[in-house]
């Protein structure tokens, strides 16, 4: 077995780390930045409602009470989403 195992697996295991922290720090750069607060531009929400428009269709879309979202409270997307953000 040679040192070169070893370093490979090292940079391997560097490279991920990295990327783990980084994908980290994107996910939470509104919270660092605006403090925790709901925002609009939230990707996991909007990417479940374009899977929910896309599953179900306008009119369901618009009458969706999203009770994953806004927690505990929930959300009533159709009246509360801006238009074009889908």
């Amino acid at each position: 077995m040679g040192g070169g195992d070893y370093s490979a697996h090292a940079v391997r295991a560097l490279l991920v780390a990295l990327a783990v922290h980084n994908a980290y720090q994107i996910r939470t750069f509104a919270i660092r930045i605006y403090g925790m607060v709901i925002h609009e531009f939230d990707p996991w929400f909007n990417f479940r409602a374009t899977e929910y428009l896309a599953t179900h269709g306008w009119r369901e879309f618009f009458r969706w009470f999203d009770h994953r979202a806004w927690y505990p409270l929930g959300r009533p997307v159709g009246t509360t989403i801006y238009p074009g953000m889908q």
